[in-house]
């Protein structure tokens, strides 16, 4: 019996992590805000692409997008934008927003060139 417990124990601590992902009851999903600015920072990495812009009013706003795995399939990469590049970007703000600067990213356009995601 004892064996048994200790290999559901590990069989479910390995299962456990893969299973695992956070819920979007964070956000505010009734609400969405637009967000223009100059990227500092855009990390492709796992489990989420994160884009950093600074707004006009010097607001450092991070975006979550989606993982990297999904958005090379929509062709989206590591140079796909850059530090520099002025965007207006869209999401649903965390609920601490106002602390935190997190939105749950939804849409981007950036100015120089009219291209956006998602593709219209």
């Amino acid at each position: 019996m004892k064996h048994l417990l200790c290999a559901f124990a590990i069989a479910a601590a390995a299962v456990g992590p893969a299973a695992a992902h956070h819920s979007y009851a964070a956000y505010d999903r009734e609400r969405l805000v637009e967000i223009d600015g100059i990227i500092e920072e855009f990390q492709v990495r796992a489990p989420h692409t994160l884009l950093k812009i600074r707004s006009a009013d010097h607001r450092l706003v991070t975006a979550e997008w989606g993982a990297p795995t999904v958005l090379q399939r929509f062709g989206i990469g590591p140079a796909t934008l850059a530090p520099g590049e002025r965007v207006v970007i869209t999401g649903n703000p965390h609920r601490e927003f106002d602390q935190n600067g997190i939105v749950n990213f939804k849409s981007i356009r950036r100015l120089s060139d009219g291209w956006q995601w998602p593709g219209h």
